[in-house]
């Protein structure tokens, strides 16, 4: 909400809320002896006959008369001819700073993959920061005569410009992408969430608005997905069969699957069986293979006791 402590020539804006883009001061003659003052993080612009006259950035408190009209493009002299009926113009306070706004898809998107032709649906979401690019395209498409405008006014608009973005940019110029590829979009959320500020920029720059940054915090996939997923990732930690059985015994140790003595037998037993199969992994790969002796004479690796070139024993 706005206040105008020293009355209608004042020209000032006390906002409180963070998500407001602008403000229009509500009267449109600039009399005489009226005082600007811009506070840190705003913008002050003069708007007269459907242009800019002036954009004001600099905070503090100014004479409009000696300290602003100078600069005006073409209402120079329009307090001198005019006495002290003032101007025609128009002020609008625009917050100035980066502003945070959360977003996320309204719905899942559908990702065409080999082995569901007809889309795997995926969310996410994340954090942007917009900002402003061009203030006299922004007053003329979105604003209008409005006399305030909020980030919440404008989100919709953005999240439909972002949807098919976030689609396009998962794709990444291909027709489908591959399950592990799909389970893999949150590891590569970064370079993701800067493809999307680079098309959302764009796309925003018609409204006069853009996005200085972009990130994506989680990436949603189905149950199905998810678990595939969690067990590619479990698989490649693993190494291989032998160890993920002995890690999925040891798993099944610390669950509940009994009481007392006996359940501590049972799990006495499972580690024993466990340390067994780890111990024999171990000998296993001590021992040499097929094809691993080695003759000292041809100086070669023979899969015999006996070499067949020149019939020394191998060793």
């Amino acid at each position: 909400m706005a206040w105008f402590g020293q009355g209608k020539d004042t020209i000032e804006w006390e906002e409180f809320r963070d998500n407001i883009l602008f403000y229009k001061w509500p009267a449109n003659e600039i009399k005489k002896g009226s005082r600007l003052i811009i506070r840190a993080g705003q913008n002050a612009i003069f708007y007269a006959n459907g242009i800019i006259e002036g954009i004001f950035k600099d905070e503090g408190n100014f004479d409009v008369e000696t300290q602003i009209t100078p600069f005006l493009s073409t209402l120079k002299g329009f307090f001198s001819l005019r006495s002290d009926t003032g101007m025609r113009a128009e002020v609008y306070f625009v917050n100035a700073k980066q502003l945070l706004l959360p977003w996320g898809t309204r719905q899942r998107i559908m990702i065409p993959t080999p082995e569901v032709p007809s889309g795997i649906p995926v969310g996410c979401n994340g954090n942007m920061v917009v900002e402003f690019r061009d203030y006299l395209t922004f007053i003329k498409k979105v604003t209008g005569v409005k006399s305030t405008c909020s980030l919440d006014d404008i989100s919709e608009r953005i999240m439909g410009n972002l949807n098919p973005i976030i689609a396009e940019c998962m794709l990444d110029g291909e027709r489908q992408l591959g399950l592990n590829a799909l389970a893999g979009l949150q590891a590569n959320s970064r370079t993701l969430g800067k493809k999307m500020m680079a098309e959302l920029d764009q796309e925003l720059l018609d409204i006069g608005l853009g996005v200085a940054s972009l990130n994506i915090l989680a990436v949603n996939y189905p149950k199905e997905v998810q678990a595939m997923a969690e067990k590619v990732a479990a698989q490649a930690f693993v190494g291989d069969v032998g160890k993920y059985a002995a890690i999925s015994m040891a798993d099944s140790m610390g669950r509940k699957g009994g009481s007392g003595a006996a359940s501590d037998v049972a799990q006495m037993a499972m580690g024993m069986q466990m340390g067994q199969q780890v111990s024999r992994q171990m000998m296993d790969g001590m021992r040499p293979a097929a094809g691993d002796k080695f003759c000292p004479r041809c100086r070669k690796m023979v899969a015999s006791n006996f070499c067949p070139d020149c019939g020394t024993q191998a060793v």
